[in-house]
Parts: C-alpha cells; sequence; structure tokens
C-alpha cells in the first residue's frame, strides 16, 4: 500500500514539468503575437502609403481633377485614410450624383463616382437682364451653368424662379413630383420627351400649379393639369397632326386637355 502511494506521488512533477512547459509555449506564443501587432501598427502600418488609385466614372474630369475634388495628396497613409470623409468631399461637387471609396490591402483606393444625367434646362435671369442657360437632374440639383453647360437637346422648364444661382442650388420641393414624372418619360418613352420643347409651370396657389406643354415645331400650346401624363401628350399630339392635315394648324392656339376631353382655341378668338 505504501508502495502504491509512493509511486503515484512520482508522477506528479513530471505532470507539473509539462503543464509549465505549455504553459511558458503559450506565453512566448501571445508574447510573439503582441510583439508582432505592435510592430505592425506602430512601425509598419504608420508606413504603408497609398501607391495605386483606381477611378471609375464617365465625367468628363482628368484624373488630377478627380484627386483635386477628393482631396487626395501625394503621399497618404493607407491606415489613416477616411474613406466617408473623401466621399462627402467627391458628393459635394456638383457633378457628382453618387461616389463610393473603397480600400483595398495594402495600397489601393478605389473611387467609383456616378454622375448626374441631364434632364432639364432652365433659363436663369442673371443681373443685367442676361439669360444664363442652366442643366438640372431629376433631383432638380443643378450641375451645369453657362459655357459649361454640354447638352443643348433638352426639354426646357420656365416659370421656377431663382434668387441667386449656383451650382448644386435645388429647385423648390413643389416641382419634385413634375421632374420625377419627366424623368419616367425621359426613361420609358425618349420619343414623347424629346418632342417637348418647354414645360412652364403656371403657378395657381402656393402647392398647385398647371402645366403648359410646347411641342417641338408646333406652335400649338398645350393646357394639362398638374400631372405630366403619356397618355395626354400622345392624345394631344395626334390632335395637333389632325388640325395640321387638315389645314388649320396654324390656326389653333391653344389645346386644353384638363377636363379629359380637347377642347382648343383659335387665333383668331
Amino acid at each position: 500500500m505504501s508502495e502504491a502511494v509512493a509511486f503515484g506521488r512520482s508522477k506528479t512533477p513530471r505532470s507539473e514539468s509539462l503543464f509549465n512547459k505549455l504553459l511558458w509555449i503559450v506565453v512566448c506564443l501571445l508574447a510573439v503575437l503582441l510583439a508582432g501587432e505592435l510592430l505592425f501598427h506602430f512601425v509598419i502600418a504608420p508606413r504603408l502609403v497609398v501607391k495605386n488609385v483606381r477611378i471609375s466614372t464617365s465625367l468628363r474630369l482628368s484624373e488630377e481633377e478627380v484627386l483635386a475634388i477628393a482631396g487626395l495628396g501625394q503621399s497618404e497613409y493607407y491606415f489613416r485614410l477616411d474613406t466617408e470623409e473623401i466621399r462627402r468631399r467627391l458628393e459635394s461637387y456638383p457633378m457628382i450624383r453618387s461616389a463610393s471609396v473603397k480600400k483595398h490591402f495594402p495600397d489601393t483606393v478605389e473611387l467609383i463616382l456616378e454622375e448626374r444625367e441631364p434632364l432639364s434646362m432652365l433659363l436663369y435671369e442673371a443681373p443685367g437682364g442676361r439669360s444664363v442657360p442652366v442643366v438640372i437632374d431629376d433631383e432638380g440639383v443643378v450641375f451645369e451653368i453657362g459655357p459649361a453647360v454640354s447638352t443643348w437637346n433638352l426639354p426646357v422648364l420656365t416659370g421656377v424662379k431663382f434668387r441667386e444661382l449656383t451650382a448644386g442650388a435645388r429647385l423648390p420641393e413643389q416641382v419634385r413630383p413634375l421632374l420625377e414624372e419627366l424623368k419616367a418619360l425621359q426613361t420609358s418613352e425618349p420619343g414623347l420627351y424629346s418632342l417637348i420643347s418647354e414645360l412652364r409651370i403656371v403657378s395657381r396657389t402656393a402647392n398647385r400649379y398647371e402645366l403648359l406643354l410646347y411641342p417641338v415645331h408646333e406652335p400649338v400650346r398645350v393646357r394639362l393639369g398638374q400631372a405630366l401624363e403619356p397618355g395626354a401628350i400622345r392624345n394631344a399630339l395626334m390632335v395637333i397632326d389632325v388640325f395640321r392635315r387638315q389645314g388649320v394648324g396654324d390656326r389653333v392656339r391653344e389645346l386644353d386637355l384638363r377636363t379629359g376631353e380637347v377642347v382648343y382655341t383659335l387665333k383668331e378668338e
């Protein structure tokens, strides 16, 4: 019995020795990992510089212009780069509708820019009575002014006034539904969209207005309600075509479609 007890006690130091060795191995591994992490954060990471900037966009901007808008210099540190701040800078530029900024380890930043698409044109009366063309998108954002206007084949929106016009300005919220309808027309029925020369907003109350539509190459104006409905536009164009075939197109001044029926007014009246 005494021998058995002595034998069992002789195994305890070996077990403790093995446990201590394993413990030291774990401690050493943790120390190596900690040292490696400290080395990375305090020595390697601060020295990782952005070497590549990939830009994906159809905007008519040079790489230098995009980098200047984004505020990216030649010696940007990878881990100090604030992608959200860069995104805000890019989206503050009127021609950029949205921006996405992604970092790819170890030295690359990717910029994906979506440009604003022209929807309509306005004529802003500048001081001195000079008319300045401006281009807006479906959000009502002015992103091209004067000499910067690159597209002229757009419906002209009139009846909207600005106190002071700058790039990035927005049209009043009251006309946003009209812009959405015009965008839907541009997307789904580009043929009808291209036949609109002018859309005039005629105010009735503070929150209500009517539309006057002027077709391309036609001396007739079409009085609509507040909605820009494709069916009503097609109906008006059909009636105008009938009048033209009958040889009386030049005598018709206006078509009124507000009641759902076509009511026309002659110039002599």
